[in-house]
């Protein structure tokens, strides 16, 4: 969830005031507590805002500081209008027509959370409507280890971030950067795994794609270039009485 260049305050960064026992609770526990807190924070704040319908019939969820014009652009906490993904979304049944995550599902249980949200997803999903899709790629991940030990990784991470290390941290470390990224990451998914996870709630015919086509399709974004370690995935609502092919 960051530009091309710099870093953004992760989503346990903003608007949480600091908890006590900071010397006794662990960093994992803390920042457990605090995206809780998040969670709750926007469920009590914003439920008077739910209504049927979006300001706008494209859906931008994960979307950090990055708020797009034409969009309706939604995350946890410091967004237009907050809310907690991983609760029953508060729109009627298909409100968009298209619906984009860009670097937002690794951070989800596959089961509990990510699966409940796609399913949500899909019912706020017009027939037909596009879900564009964007991780980091296990396949890619595990690809770099064996060529270089995450050589190629660490360097298109300092190209694109500020970033430091240890003096003297193999490349190596980069591989458990993706995977983990200070406990936030939960899941890595590769095509086949996030296939799987999109005709599961609901979505047709998913195919691997990029994000030039991705920005292509939709100039408003603002650049990444995550394509190195990205996955980009995009699918349709299923229209009622059609089987998915992938099923």
């Amino acid at each position: 969830m960051s530009p091309a260049v710099g870093r953004r305050p992760s989503t346990f960064e903003i608007r949480t005031p600091p908890l006590p026992m900071t010397g006794i609770l662990s960093r994992r526990t803390r920042t457990a507590i605090k995206f809780d807190l998040l969670r709750l924070y926007a469920r009590v704040r914003h439920q008077w805002r739910r209504s049927g319908a979006p300001p706008c019939p494209r859906l931008h969820f994960g979307c950090g500081h990055r708020h797009i014009d034409g969009w309706t652009n939604v995350d946890v906490a410091g967004s237009p209008f907050d809310i907690d993904l991983t609760a029953p979304l508060p729109w009627t049944a298909a409100v968009f027509e298209s619906i984009v995550a860009q670097q937002v599902i690794e951070h989800l249980e596959l089961e509990s959370e990510l699966l409940p949200l796609l399913r949500e997803l899909a019912r706020v999903a017009k027939p037909g409507a596009e879900i564009w899709l964007s991780c980091p790629d296990m396949a890619k991940v595990c690809q770099s280890y064996i060529a270089d030990r995450g050589v190629a990784l660490k360097h298109d991470r300092e190209r694109r971030w500020k970033v430091k290390w240890l003096a003297g941290m193999p490349s190596s470390h980069m591989i458990n950067v993706l995977f983990h990224q200070g406990n936030e990451h939960r899941n890595l998914y590769d095509f086949e795994l996030l296939s799987w996870v999109l005709t599961q709630a609901g979505f047709n015919d998913p195919r691997r794609s990029s994000e030039p086509e991705f920005r292509a399709r939709f100039p408003a974004f603002p650049l990444r270039d995550d394509d190195q370690h990205g996955l980009y995935v995009t699918a349709s609502r299923r229209r009622e009485g059609r089987a998915s092919s992938a099923a």
